[in-house]
């Protein structure tokens, strides 16, 4: 039987502040072994494709997105073997990799050099920006560290074919999201997010779409500044749509009629924003990032945790657990921190990490799909039925995370570049 109370006894927690003493860097090198081993045994199947949701009642697994999950978690598990050299992780980053670029469009099809990054779930086959670029941070750096381009090579072709074929006329830095695998059609009046607008808004069909910095790594990957110029262009554009509150409110997946606030959204521009002044050193970046930080930093609860069901007033449904946002607002504060902003972010990070070291389940979890995997649920009826998911991505941002932590607490660059 599943142990469902677990999800209930997991939530009381002490924040203990992280202090770098050797027992606290074994205890985080203990949960990248066994968040890794469940990443590179479960996460990523035989096949190396990602999974995503698993379904608790079921007790089966369920796709979703899995382009950028698979790439997600084949990030992750090249920082957790960073940490530990643990073979295995490697190994499994790169089955993800080979079966991402497994993916990709040949000629004559009209989306040749893009992958078919079926989106799944109420949009089917249909192809999102987000669900091919969040992927991609993982297929670069698993070239950087095997020194194999193929990852790389596949990753910059479908950049090519996204910022070449979905820019919209007349709304610089703006790129449609939903691409039709068969004919390469864009949706450009219509959303399958928003069903009742017709026709639908440039905001409501577009967005900055940076989110995994694509056209940063593809610069790095090929030397061809004029990738860099584009993304610090289109980074500039990012920063001139973000609200004083630090949040992107006009986009999906946020919602500025109800002002439901998506708890990763904000945290991806935010992300690219910060690669932006990585590679320019213009603090215009770095502020636009730092307001970011701080919204997420006022939506923390007290114990470190962050909720999906989430408002723009801070208020939220606290039983929609979600530990990748806890840990990817880490990633940032982290980043933030290293950048030279002071120590605002201090009790948030220690936060973070002990909410992250705290919420897992066990290694030896009667259940092996959940054996080492960080605690992020989501509860949705589908025909009458509550389907209660447990999901991959708090492993895939959590290794991150921890591994980044591990650096920090040794008096590491957070923000120094793989090979």
């Amino acid at each position: 039987m599943i142990r469902i109370a677990l999800i209930a006894s997991v939530l009381v927690l002490t924040p203990v502040q992280a202090v770098a003493t050797p027992s606290r860097l074994a205890e985080i090198e203990t949960a990248i072994r066994e968040v890794g081993t469940h990443a590179a045994r479960v996460l990523i199947d035989d096949t190396g494709k990602g999974r995503a949701d698993y379904d608790l009642l079921a007790g089966e697994w369920l796709e979703y997105e899995p382009h950028w999950h698979t790439g997600q978690t084949a990030l992750g598990l090249i920082e957790a073997w960073r940490v530990t050299g643990e073979p295995e992780f490697l190994a499994a980053a790169r089955r993800a990799g080979d079966w991402w670029i497994s993916t990709e469009f040949q000629s004559p099809h009209p989306l040749a050099g893009l992958v078919n990054a079926a989106h799944g779930d109420r949009l089917g086959r249909l192809i999102n920006f987000t669900t091919v670029s969040d992927g991609t941070p993982g297929l670069f750096a698993l070239s950087r560290v095997t020194g194999d381009p193929r990852y790389a090579d596949a990753a910059t072709r479908s950049g090519r074919w996204l910022f070449e074929n979905t820019a919209v006329p007349g709304h610089p830095g703006l790129y449609y999201n939903i691409i039709e695998p068969d004919t390469g059609r864009l949706w450009t009046d219509r959303s399958p997010h928003h069903p009742d607008a017709n026709p639908a808004s440039v905001t409501q069909v577009a967005r900055p779409n940076i989110e995994g910095y694509l056209a940063r790594d593809m610069c790095r990957h090929t030397g061809d500044r004029r990738w860099c110029d584009r993304f610090l262009a289109h980074a500039r554009t990012v920063v001139e749509r973000q609200d004083d509150s630090g949040l992107w409110m006009a986009f999906e997946p946020n919602d500025p009629d109800t002002g439901r606030v998506h708890p990763r959204f904000n945290i991806w521009n935010a992300e690219a924003l910060l690669e932006a002044y990585a590679l320019s050193r213009d603090p215009l970046f770095l502020d636009a990032a730092m307001k970011t930080g701080r919204a997420m930093a006022r939506y923390q609860d007290r114990w470190g945790g962050f909720s999906y069901d989430l408002n723009r007033d801070g208020t939220s449904r606290p039983g929609s657990i979600t530990g990748s946002a806890t840990a990817f607002a880490g990633i940032l504060w982290l980043r933030l921190r290293d950048y030279g902003v002071g120590d605002e972010f201090d009790g948030n990070i220690d936060r973070s990490l002990t909410w992250l070291l705290a919420n897992r389940f066990a290694a030896d979890h009667p259940d092996p799909n959940l054996a080492g995997a960080i605690l992020e649920t989501r509860a949705r009826t589908v025909d009458g039925r509550v389907r209660l998911a447990v999901r991959d991505i708090a492993g895939a941002f959590g290794l991150r995370f921890l591994a980044m932590a591990w650096r920090d607490l040794q008096g590491q660059d957070v923000n120094e570049t793989l090979p």
